[in-house]
């Protein structure tokens, strides 16, 4: 797992360092950094098997990325150890700006596996690459037009298996709630939720013990949930189709096209054959969570936003109570996840939990909640939820203020 982050000049995380555990949660005020911490994994993740140029693209571009006023590269770092195995994986985006104020970027990533090391460098015109030790890059899995990159080395396939599955979920409602339609032999859930009945319509069909697991996990945390199922639906769908009239170049048009789906389907105590879009928001997004944690592939590292959104008290508790016993069964598996509720911080060790607040240059300073001065005194009868609720994340940003002044 990854025990060990470090981001310099990457979004509000100038010069954030920060150690990890298996499930560990992530709290403080809102644009205070949380969601950056994961977009950095995620992108440390995703670059051992992808190009860059591929991951940081449009609105994701460095220009975007590097943080307000600051000097110096984007710099990423993830260290930690995988079946005894010591990893590491780097970025390094540097930019400049030529005589008409355009920037320009070249990116680098440095990935190690145990002894053996490869570096490849990517430039702007388009981050096209220019320098790497991959062969022939291989077609993306799914047809789309990203490409999987290959390594020379076999040992950096080892580490795109151990983080190249990392998935980062914002699940959404109206996403999770739509009937859906899948032409993939084994329908995936995408990010935002989307595909989720396809997804528990093929569990059901192809691997029932795993679908009973999801849905008595569900039951665990929705005590009203009685059955999870799915019946056929339409789905509407917009393809693009090619037209050529006599001979002339072929036009591009929309037409949309409708296709025998999967609709979700909910039996609740006293209320049978609900309809996934007439479902409480909690009762979809702790399905959608439970589905991505237990559906093949697995990932292992999942980063969660907003883990404990619309949930009861109670029905947070259940649910750690739930992912704890997937990490039992799946010691490869590591859950990164930020909260807001103290309620669900109650749940963890004050080691797990790590605080984020602002200075006041706006970028982001972090501590693990173990670390707060007088955490001796109250660690043997105060739980984490009711002192992060008493101390707050002031002091973190006073103690990296303190460390700056004498650093």
């Amino acid at each position: 797992m990854i025990q060990q982050v470090s981001f310099t000049n990457f979004k509000s995380l100038r010069r954030v360092d920060a150690g990890l555990g298996r499930f560990m949660v992530i709290v403080g005020p809102n644009g205070s950094g949380k969601t950056s911490i994961l977009d950095g994994l995620h992108y440390l993740a995703q670059a051992t098997r992808w190009p860059l140029a591929g991951l940081m693209r449009g609105v994701f571009a460095p220009s975007n990325l590097k943080s307000r006023g600051s000097s110096g590269p984007i710099q990423l770092v993830a260290t930690g150890s995988f079946h005894d195995v010591t990893a590491e994986v780097r970025i390094i985006v540097e930019g400049r700006d030529d005589l008409n104020g355009n920037a320009s970027w070249r990116g680098t990533v440095v990935r190690r596996w145990g002894d053996a090391v490869e570096e490849t460098s990517e430039a702007e015109e388009g981050w096209q690459l220019v320098k790497s030790s991959d062969p022939q890059p291989t077609p993306r899995p799914g047809g789309k037009k990203d490409v999987l990159r290959t390594h020379g080395l076999p040992e950096m396939a080892e580490l795109a298996k151990e983080l190249g599955s990392a998935r980062k979920l914002r699940l959404d409602i109206e996403a999770l709630a739509a009937a859906s339609y899948s032409d993939e032999e084994l329908p995936r859930l995408d990010t935002d939720g989307s595909g989720l009945a396809s997804v528990l319509a093929d569990a059901a069909a192809r691997t029932p013990e795993v679908f009973q697991s999801i849905q008595e996990a569900a039951r665990q945390v929705i005590p009203t949930l009685e059955r999870i199922r799915t019946r056929r639906a339409k789905v509407q769908r917009q393809e693009r189709q090619e037209i050529t009239i006599d001979g002339e170049e072929a036009i591009q048009r929309s037409v949309d096209r409708f296709y025998w789906g999967q609709q979700l389907v909910l039996d609740f105590k006293g209320a049978p054959d609900v309809p996934a879009p007439l479902a409480s928001e909690g009762t979809l997004l702790v399905i959608g969570l439970l589905t991505a944690l237990w559906m093949e592939p697995r990932p292992r590292l999942l980063l969660l936003d907003d883990i404990d959104k619309a949930l009861h008290p109670r029905a947070q508790e259940e649910l750690v109570t739930q992912i704890r016993k997937i990490l039992e069964m799946t010691p490869e598996l590591q859950v990164i996840a930020t909260s807001h509720s103290p309620y669900l911080l109650d749940h963890f060790d004050a080691q797990d939990v790590l605080l984020t607040a602002l200075l006041p240059d706006g970028s982001t300073a972090c501590a693990r909640l173990a670390d707060h001065p007088d955490f001796d005194r109250w660690k043997s009868t105060t739980r984490s939820g009711e002192l992060w609720s008493f101390v707050g994340e002031d002091w973190v940003a006073q103690q990296a203020s303190a460390a700056q002044e004498h650093g």
